[in-house]
């Protein structure tokens, strides 16, 4: 490792995001809601695609997983950026594992288990292209039974963490946090499955969080509230530092012990994928933390981060090291 530390290695899942447009009706069909994530075993797969193969129409394939696309925003921005996981042998290659971070980053098991899948399922009649995501987790159940070098997470200024489908990796998760809570600063993006898991499942890793993204129906999920304000204070007095609450086009709202502060969402060029734009912008709001800006201006990188990934299918439209120099040519 290098002795100046990196700026952020990632924990989640590694998957191979397929991207399909569909009517609502082929959605309604299989009980499947825009907005919303389902996990799906391999039978339902098997018997899913010939229905998906004559309906839909295929839009392409990208690497995906909620902290890979963080990561890989970051890195294509130009931070220094690490990764911890698991995928399959045959397919690593699909997952292009160096947009992660150099090979002295990465700690990603490789198993004869295939790489996880992540079906994108796009309303055709939707102008805002809202789609759902259907998972079939695979190799990713792996990735709690990685061993690190003591040095390895001291290595990086940031762990930023999200969800599995399987209870080893977040026992993995656990660990880590509380051995390496103050030598490193924790974000947190638990999405719909971890939410659903509830605050005294999570505890030990709330309490140490910096920074949590979530949505707010993520935020009611965790909480057990009927409100944004009163699940805020709990996680607040939990421990919490800073909780990013994602709004997609409505923007992003980012609470504090006695403050708050609400930025709207950035006007796209154009939309074609909503796939991964929350895991950009909390890319950009982590980047903005990493330069040393005060909070509006974290906010601002987040949500124009977030529109410049909604005008391409998966990491295409990803920013840049350019789109982060005009960012700052601006300030």
């Amino acid at each position: 490792m290098n002795t100046a530390p990196a700026h952020v290695v990632g924990f989640g899942s590694l998957n191979l995001d397929e991207f399909w447009e569909v009517p609502p009706q082929f959605l309604r069909n299989h009980r499947i809601r825009v907005g919303h994530e389902y996990v799906r075993d391999v039978e339902w797969f098997r018997t899913f695609y010939p229905s998906l193969n004559e309906t839909g129409v295929f839009r392409g394939a990208d690497p995906g997983g909620s902290a890979a696309n963080m990561i890989a925003a970051l890195r294509q921005m130009g931070f220094h950026t690490g990764f911890i996981g698991a995928t399959g042998q045959t397919d690593a290659h699909l997952l292009r594992l160096q947009e992660l971070g150099p090979p002295s980053n990465l700690r990603i098991i490789q198993s004869n288990v295939p790489a996880g899948r992540c079906l994108s399922l796009i309303c055709s009649e939707d102008s805002d292209k809202d789609r759902a995501l259907v998972i079939l987790p695979n190799a990713n159940d792996l990735a709690g039974s990685i061993e690190l070098e003591p040095d390895f997470i001291p290595g990086f200024q940031w762990m930023h963490m999200t969800s599995f489908v399987s209870g080893n990796p977040l026992e993995k998760q656990v660990k880590l946090v509380m051995n390496f809570a103050g030598r490193i600063r924790i974000s947190f993006d638990p999405g719909p499955l971890y939410c659903g898991l509830g605050i005294q499942t999570l505890k030990h890793i709330l309490q140490r969080t910096e920074i949590l993204f979530v949505s707010e129906e993520e935020l009611l999920t965790l909480t057990q509230r009927h409100s944004v304000e009163p699940g805020v204070e709990d996680l607040l007095e939990l421990g919490t530092k800073l909780i990013v609450v994602k709004k997609g086009p409505r923007g992003i709202t980012a609470f504090s012990l006695g403050s708050s502060s609400h930025r709207p969402a950035h006007k796209p060029e154009r939309i074609v994928d909503r796939t991964g734009a929350g895991d950009v912008g909390a890319a950009g709001f982590l980047a903005g933390q990493i330069m040393g800006l005060p909070l509006e201006e974290c906010l601002e990188l987040a949500v124009m981060a977030a529109a410049k990934s909604l005008g391409g299918y998966g990491r295409r439209a990803y920013p840049d090291t350019s789109f982060l120099r005009t960012f700052w040519e601006k300030k």
